[in-house]
């Protein structure tokens, strides 16, 4: 029974630097937005950067392990924010699938994103869905990331 134990202590001894080595994978998000139609008064800094219908803002969101192990295949999901519309196609990253979903959420597809609707005749029908029903973006990463990587992803939407 102690040659037991003593093998067993001395198992634990040995393994545990390898298990304490492991270490934690950890993704940071950082969104930056900034207006693509800056006014020349915007541009020069001579004015406030202003809002209004019709203007487009481009999104980056700069997705990296800050932990100090691999990360594989994460899934970054974000919302398309309150007043404003999704810009087809404008969603991109770098080994990533692309998808949406028009149901807050709820399920994704991919572009174009579709729903049934009962038509006057009683028949359901499959729709394009607009941009405007676009609720979220998910990019489901293809790739392992190491410590300290980052990868960029992005999208469009115009101010309603």
């Amino acid at each position: 029974m102690k040659n037991t134990m003593k093998y067993f202590l001395l198992m634990v001894l040995f393994m545990s630097p390898v298990l304490w080595a492991q270490g934690t994978p950890k993704l940071e998000l950082t969104i930056e937005e900034s207006k693509v139609n800056l006014t020349p008064a915007e541009e020069t800094g001579q004015t406030e950067i202003v809002y209004k219908p019709g203007d487009v803002i481009h999104y980056d969101i700069i997705v990296q392990n800050i932990g100090d192990a691999d990360m594989a295949d994460p899934v970054i999901t974000d919302p398309v924010p309150d007043g404003v519309v999704y810009l087809p196609r404008s969603a991109e990253g770098e080994d990533a699938v692309i998808s949406y979903s028009i149901n807050g959420g709820n399920t994704y597809q991919s572009w174009p994103p579709t729903y049934r609707v009962t038509n006057a005749d009683g028949e359901e029908v499959v729709r394009v869905a607009p941009p405007e029903m676009v609720t979220h973006i998910r990019w489901e990463m293809q790739k392992t990331f190491a410590p300290g990587e980052q990868e960029v992803l992005e999208f469009e939407v115009e101010v309603k």
